[in-house]
């Protein structure tokens, strides 16, 4: 079962270089969360940016060629125009490849990754699929003790200075293919797509009229279907929330699960409670469970350098789940209906 992956260490680990393409944020957490491992020699990181903020001590390299030269492993951690583009240069070279999502612009930009080695690992940094709330909903959920789902509700907001944020690469389109919904707003898409086993419609309304940014959505609002399990899902995602904001619903024939809040390193989506209420069941007790800790980032880490060391396939987000989660973002942004101001 996916959720219950296990590893049972067969051989002595090796001692994996790795490197960085991109060392912004995400790159730098991720980075303080390997350094507690033993099995990694950190060779260095390229980033593009002159004034990039970091306090490590770890070489930076001039240009991503002569880093790919050094490395066995690289974190792929730039805008998703130019992700494809490094995540390939990386495969063509025998290294396995762990990249930020979202994986491109546009799904054809996936193409170029078709053809590498199944030997090498590709995976994609989905990460609120492995919050361990989110495990336990998925749990829940193909147990079958509360039924099938009948609909889901998802709403994923924050608030942004305006000029600030319209002025960062997350507003050029050409770098990162839309707003708010493939930014941020995919994590909860690739949730409830997850969940339900895939939409086959969509329809949505997009608005522009608080950026005022061509193409830009900075509010999406989605309904989704999947017409072979009959499952409706709505979805907003937003920068106009004033307030950090994140919330899965999910209502089955026997009861409810309620996600509220969202475990993270800044604290502002509030603390991480799960709420389960089966519906006049008297073996089941309502519960809320509040989560302390985000392990995902660690789990999706482990889970990565374990599966070279073993030789495994990785059992998350790999290429097959970015195509699938790209193509459904295009369909969105195809059919949609654009408010203008």
């Amino acid at each position: 079962m996916l959720l219950q992956f296990k590893y049972q260490l067969k051989k002595f680990p090796i001692m994996i270089k790795i490197g960085y393409v991109g060392f912004g944020r995400f790159a730098q957490h991720r980075h303080s969360i390997l350094q507690k491992r033993t099995d990694l020699q950190f060779m260095g990181f390229y980033d593009s940016s002159e004034n990039l903020p970091y306090d490590y001590d770890i070489k930076r390299f001039n240009s991503v060629e002569t880093l790919l030269n050094e490395i066995d492993a690289v974190i792929v951690s730039v805008p998703p125009y130019y992700a494809a583009k490094f995540c390939n240069m990386a495969l063509s070279k025998n290294i396995h490849v762990f990249c930020e999502k979202p994986p491109a612009t546009k799904l054809k930009d996936l193409e170029i990754l078709n053809n590498h080695s199944n030997k090498l690992i590709l995976a994609y940094g989905f990460n609120h699929r492995l919050h361990d709330s989110v495990i336990h909903i998925k749990e829940i959920i193909d147990s079958k003790k509360m039924g099938k789902i009948l609909w889901m509700r998802g709403r994923y907001g924050k608030e942004v200075d305006q000029l600030l944020y319209s002025k960062s690469w997350r507003c050029d389109k050409k770098l990162n293919g839309g707003g708010i919904l493939i930014d941020q707003g995919i994590h909860l898409l690739d949730i409830m797509d997850w969940l339900a086993g895939g939409f086959d419609f969509n329809q949505a309304i997009l608005s522009d009229n608080y950026l005022k940014i061509d193409g830009l959505e900075d509010n999406a609002f989605i309904n989704l279907y999947n017409s072979k399990n009959e499952i409706s899902a709505s979805l907003h995602s937003t920068i106009t929330q004033w307030r950090y904001l994140f919330s899965l619903e999910v209502f089955l024939e026997k009861g409810s699960i309620i996600l509220n809040g969202l475990r993270t390193s800044s604290g502002n989506y509030g603390e991480e409670t799960l709420n389960i209420r089966p519906l006049n069941q008297d073996n089941l007790d309502d519960k809320e469970i509040i989560y302390s800790t985000n392990n995902s980032w660690k789990r999706e880490m482990d889970t990565f350098f374990n599966c070279i060391n073993e030789e495994l396939p990785y059992p998350y987000s790999g290429l097959n789940e970015a195509k699938n989660i790209m193509n459904l973002l295009e369909s969105i942004y195809s059919n949609a209906i654009w408010t203008k101001s």
